[in-house]
């Protein structure tokens, strides 16, 4: 299987287009789809499991439907093969590929854990006792990780993830050097597509919007006059970054920036950022659903306060522009995450920059709209 590279090389917007329609992440042809069941039953159950919430709770409100949740209250083993493990028996992802599940390829792990290395404090989820798990080992294999948990039916209606739709999950970067030696967990990142989703349920794909992590993005702070590349700190931090890229160019318009890097949504502030061994959550809006985009996103450490770190918005962002064409307007169909990680093998210097991560999640969540996810104290 061919897995699409992350494009932060300065390629201008036509060779960049090429790269999104022959090379993908999760290989050509559909996502497999592991258990007959429609994306309202999926939701309708896992509203029903969402950790501490009741019945009344996981419903949708007047504004809004909570489609889709998972705690991760179930176990799932690292170093047990399982082709049909409790993401989907239970968390009712409709799709797994990992080393654990048996798909060649994917060069990391997913698991769920009811402790983490070095970490002493409670899960921040509601009622939470287990988590997941997300062990990318680009470092290790030298390669782009092909690994991923799917949601949707190719088979299915359109928009099974909305136009306008709304993510939120607790994440947790480990770093930790145990003086034993027994379960050290030193992760880095470099890059890595992180929600990936598909109009069609095929890959490689041109989806309308594609969530990212990097280490070096490219952001247009407030206050500043234009936009520029900058690099975190250390691999130890994580920038947010997004994109929108057509099969004949970008959807995104940066105007002030140069054409290679146009499309390419990073922070716009830098007020927080996602920071090891610390839980954040991370809170997304896309919307697609009219011919004008918008893409925003908020963090929140555990204990902080909530801070939008970036808008994009057509027609009220400053020198900017996302319009989607009429034909393309809605929707996808499924999403994969986390996706890649790191740099193919074939890239020479790029891939021996690869370094290994211990990602962790609680409370996954997809709604239609804010006031539908799921609310913690501040």
């Amino acid at each position: 299987m061919r897995k699409s590279p992350m494009r932060n090389i300065s390629w201008p917007v036509v060779q960049a287009a090429v790269v999104w329609a022959l090379v993908g992440l999760v290989g050509a042809g559909t996502v497999g789809v592991a258990e007959d069941t429609s994306p309202a039953a999926q939701a309708e159950s896992n509203q029903a499991q969402a950790k501490g919430a009741s019945s009344r709770e996981a419903q949708a409100s007047p504004a809004g439907k909570l489609l889709f949740f998972d705690g991760f209250e179930y176990e799932v083993k690292r170093d047990e093969v399982n082709p049909r493990p409790a993401f989907i028996t239970q968390g009712k992802w409709s799709g797994v590929k990992s080393i654990n599940s048996g798909r060649t390829g994917a060069g990391g792990y997913l698991y769920t854990v009811d402790r983490i290395p070095g970490y002493k404090g409670k899960f921040p989820g509601r009622n939470s006792r287990r988590v997941l798990a997300i062990e990318g080992r680009p470092g290790t294999l030298k390669t782009q990780t092909d690994f991923y948990l799917a949601y949707g039916d190719p088979q299915g209606p359109a928009n099974q993830v909305p136009g306008d739709v709304w993510f939120q999950f607790w994440l947790y970067l480990n770093y930790y050097d145990d003086p034993k030696d027994k379960e050290d967990q030193l992760s880095g990142f470099t890059n890595g597509k992180f929600l990936y989703p598909s109009p069609d349920g095929r890959y490689p794909t041109y989806p309308l919007w594609l969530f990212v992590f990097r280490h070096s993005s490219y952001v247009w702070l407030q206050g500043e006059k234009e936009p520029r590349e900058i690099e975190a700190s250390s691999y130890q931090e994580i920038l947010l970054h997004a994109e929108s890229m057509g099969r004949d160019g970008p959807y995104a318009n940066i105007k002030k920036g140069p054409d290679y890097n146009r499309w390419k949504m990073g922070q716009t502030s830098l007020e927080e950022r996602i920071v090891a061994n610390r839980w954040t959550l991370v809170k997304l809006h896309f919307d697609t659903s009219t011919t004008s985009a918008r893409y925003e996103a908020w963090l929140r450490p555990l204990g902080g306060k909530t801070v939008k770190v970036a808008e994009w918005i057509d027609g009220v962002t400053p020198d900017f522009s996302w319009k989607i064409p009429p034909d393309k307007v809605g929707g996808h169909k499924v999403f994969c995450m986390p996706t890649t990680m790191g740099d193919h093998a074939e890239w020479g210097d790029r891939a021996k920059n690869n370094r290994d991560c211990w990602i962790y999640l609680d409370d996954f969540a997809m709604a239609t709209s804010e006031d539908a996810l799921p609310k913690y104290p501040e």
